[in-house]
C-alpha cells in the first residue's frame, strides 16, 4: 500500500495564559527588592511609566475604592471579592490617569518617589541554597512523585543546609497536599528516604543532613577511603561526645592512636565544614523589607495594611498619552501604545501582588491571632490548603504569596510561611501546631535544672499537663530538629561546662 501525503485536522482545547497574566504571576512570586528592581528597569526604558504624588481622581478612586479599602478588621468576617482583573487583557480604552496607589488606610500619608529606595542600595542577587538545590533536582529527578518529594524536601533544608522538619511530616504534608498526583497516595516513609538519599549527594558535599554527625560522614562518604577516613567515620558515628568533650586520651585507647596518628585524625576532621549551606549565603547582611505591616488598634484590634514605604506610587505619563492620541497610525505610534500597554500591565499587576497580599495576610493574622497574644506557643496548625479554600485561590497562588514576602509585627518580622505548620494528630484534644509543640519542648529544656535535664518522657508527662498529648518519639524528633541534644548528653555537656 502507498504511503500519500495528506492534511488531518484535529480538534482541541488548550489552556494558554495571557501575557498580562503571566506578568501578574511573576510579580506575585517576586519578594518586595526584587518587585523593586522590576519598576527601576521599566521606568528606565519606558518613558509612559512614571512615579509621582497624583490623586486619583473620582472616576478611578471609585473604581478601585474596594481594591485599596483601608485597613481589614479582623473582628469582622472578610469581605474581600475576588480580582478577575489577572485573567482579562488589559484594554487601550482605560482611563489614562490610572495610579497604583500605596493600597494603605492612611489617606494623607502616600508614599513619594523621594522615598522609593533603588535595589541597587542592597544586597545583589546570588545563588541561593535554595535555588542551587533545586536546580540539581530538576536534573536529577524526572517529572512524577520523586520531583514533588524532592521539591518538599529542599523546602525544609535551612541556610545552614540541614533538614530541619522529621520525614515523617514531610510525608504527611504531600499526602495532605498533593494527593490528586499518581503515586502519592501509596507513598511511604521508605520513599521519602531514598530522595532524601540522592539530595545528600548534591552540591555542597553534607546538605541535607538531620544533624552535625550525619553531615559530617556525608563529607567523609566523598572522600577517598584512607583509614584515617574510616577511623574518623567510626569516631563521629559511635564516639561523638568524645570530640564533644575534647577526650582526646580515651579515643587514642580506644582506637590505638599515637601522638603523631591523633593529631593526623583531629586535622582531617577539622577540614570539614559543619553548615555546608554557608558558602551559599550571602555575605553581606540581607536587607529584609516588609510587604505587611500589623498594628494594634484599641478599638478595633488587630489590624493589617500594605507597606506604603515598599514602593513608589506609579501612573502613566498623561502628556504622552494625548500625544499618543493626536498621532496618525505609524510606527511610532504603534510603539508608543506597546509601551503605553507594557506600563499599565506593571501597574495593575503591582496592584494585583498588592491585593493578594492583604488578602492572605489578613487570613493569616485572623487564624493566628494567639500567636501575636501569646506567642510560638500558641501557633495554631495552618497548611496551604485551608487557606486556598478559605479565599478561593489556587494552593500555587498561596505558596508565591507566603514565600519571600514578610509582615512586620509587634512581635518581629517574619516570613509569611513561617505561620505555616503542620498539626499533629492527639488523643483527647485538638491538633496542635508542630511549631507550637517545639516552642514548648524548648521552653522546658531552657528552663529545666541543668544537674537533672528532663527526659522525653518527662517531657511528655509534662506536655500532657498542658493538654499536650503526643508520644515520646515525636518529641525526640522535635528534639532534635531542634538541635537539642539528648538529657544524658546535656547532663554530660553541663557537667563538662562546670
Amino acid at each position: 500500500m502507498a504511503l500519500m501525503p495528506g492534511l488531518q485536522l484535529n480538534i482541541g482545547q488548550q489552556l494558554k495564559l495571557t501575557p498580562q497574566l503571566q506578568q501578574s504571576i511573576k510579580i506575585l512570586q517576586y519578594s518586595a527588592l526584587e518587585v523593586q528592581q522590576v519598576i527601576k528597569t521599566t521606568l528606565e526604558s519606558n518613558y509612559m511609566l512614571e512615579t509621582d504624588d497624583m490623586e486619583f481622581d473620582e472616576e478611578i478612586e471609585e473604581d478601585f475604592k474596594d481594591d485599596v479599602d483601608e485597613n481589614v478588621d479582623l473582628n469582622n468576617e472578610l469581605d474581600i471579592e475576588n480580582d478577575q482583573s489577572l485573567s482579562e487583557e488589559i484594554e487601550l480604552d482605560m482611563s489614562w490617569n490610572e495610579v497604583f496607589s500605596d493600597h494603605t488606610s492612611s489617606s494623607s500619608g502616600s508614599a513619594s518617589s523621594d522615598e522609593f529606595t533603588s535595589a541597587e542600595n542592597y544586597t545583589a542577587a546570588h545563588t541561593s541554597l535554595y535555588d542551587h538545590l533545586q536546580w540539581q533536582a530538576e536534573i536529577a529527578f524526572n517529572p512524577g512523585y520523586e520531583s514533588v518529594v524532592a521539591s518538599y524536601i529542599i523546602d525544609e533544608i535551612n541556610d545552614e543546609g540541614f533538614l530541619i522538619e522529621p520525614l515523617t511530616s514531610i510525608l504527611e504534608n504531600i499526602q495532605n497536599n498533593e494527593s490528586e498526583i499518581t503515586g502519592i497516595s501509596e507513598l511511604t516513609l521508605e520513599d521519602i528516604e531514598a530522595v532524601l538519599t540522592v539530595i545528600q549527594q548534591f552540591e555542597p558535599t553534607g546538605v541535607a543532613a538531620r544533624n552535625l554527625q550525619e553531615t559530617l560522614i556525608l563529607q567523609l562518604n566523598a572522600q577517598k577511603q584512607t583509614p584515617f577516613v574510616v577511623t574518623a567515620k567510626q569516631l563521629i558515628s559511635e564516639n561523638f561526645e568524645w570530640l564533644s568533650f575534647h577526650d582526646h586520651k580515651r579515643i587514642k585507647k580506644f582506637y590505638g592512636l599515637n601522638d603523631h596518628e591523633l593529631t593526623t585524625l583531629l586535622k582531617l576532621i577539622q577540614t570539614l565544614n559543619p553548615r555546608p549551606g554557608r558558602e551559599y549565603a550571602d555575605t553581606e547582611a540581607e536587607v529584609v523589607i516588609p510587604d505587611l505591616r500589623l498594628k494594634r488598634d484599641v478599638k478595633n484590634g488587630w489590624l493589617v495594611e500594605l507597606n506604603a514605604d515598599a514602593f513608589p506610587r506609579l501612573s502613566v505619563n498623561s502628556t504622552y498619552v494625548d500625544l499618543v492620541n493626536k498621532m496618525s497610525k505609524s510606527e511610532d505610534s504603534k510603539k508608543m501604545k506597546e509601551q503605553l500597554l507594557e506600563a499599565k500591565g506593571l501597574i495593575k499587576s503591582v496592584h494585583s501582588r498588592g491585593e493578594t497580599l492583604l488578602r492572605v495576610g489578613a487570613f493569616i493574622i485572623k487564624r493566628q491571632k494567639e500567636f501575636f497574644e501569646k506567642g510560638e506557643e500558641a501557633m495554631q496548625p495552618m497548611v496551604l490548603r485551608e487557606v486556598a479554600d478559605e479565599l478561593d485561590l489556587h494552593e500555587s497562588t498561596i505558596s508565591r504569596a507566603t514565600n519571600q514576602k514578610y509582615i512586620q509585627t509587634p512581635r518581629g518580622t517574619f516570613e509569611l510561611k513561617y505561620f505555616f505548620s503542620t498539626g499533629i494528630g492527639q488523643y483527647g484534644s485538638a491538633d496542635q501546631s508542630s511549631t507550637a509543640i517545639k516552642a514548648h519542648i524548648k521552653n522546658l529544656i531552657d528552663n529545666e535544672d541543668p544537674k537533672k535535664p528532663l527526659s522525653d518522657n518527662k517531657l511528655m508527662a509534662l506536655l500532657e499537663e498542658k493538654e499536650i498529648n503526643v508520644a515520646r518519639r515525636t518529641i525526640a524528633k522535635y528534639r532534635e530538629a531542634l538541635n537539642i541534644p539528648s538529657s544524658s548528653e546535656r547532663k554530660k555537656l553541663n557537667k563538662y561546662k562546670f
